[in-house]
């Protein structure tokens, strides 16, 4: 059963003029670090597909990301290429034991993603 279903778009540009301090608010180590060994001028593409899944994750739950850490949600890459939204803290008790499904696509000069939830509603917070 669909529990949410949410979407964002965001600027590409917007993310690669964020200084390096608001970028370690509002992305994951590993993101960054995964955005650290692309070339430059598609980390800002990468990081906006990342801010993109989170904010649509936000609207899936249907309460946006009030009192979610964003580094408690990251995406990560799985073996077959796809995106994998992972998590912790608050927004893992959120999420609960539903499943999460991303898709992020990039077209100058937006990225935009999808988060679909997936199963029981047994987030407590």
């Amino acid at each position: 059963m669909i529990e949410g279903i949410g979407i964002d778009v965001v600027n590409i540009i917007r993310i690669g003029k964020l200084s390096e301090a608001v970028k370690q608010r509002l992305f994951h180590p590993l993101e960054l670090s995964d955005a650290a060994s692309l070339a430059p001028g598609v980390q800002s593409e990468f990081l906006a597909g990342r801010f993109a899944a989170k904010e649509a994750l936000g609207k899936a739950l249907g309460t946006g990301l009030k009192g979610i850490s964003l580094q408690e949600i990251w995406v990560e890459r799985q073996a077959d290429g796809s995106p994998l939204l992972c998590f912790c803290g608050r927004a893992q008790a959120l999420v609960g034991s539903r499943k999460a499904m991303l898709s992020i696509s990039h077209d100058q000069p937006v990225a935009v993603a999808v988060v679909l939830l997936q199963g029981g509603n047994d987030g407590s917070l």
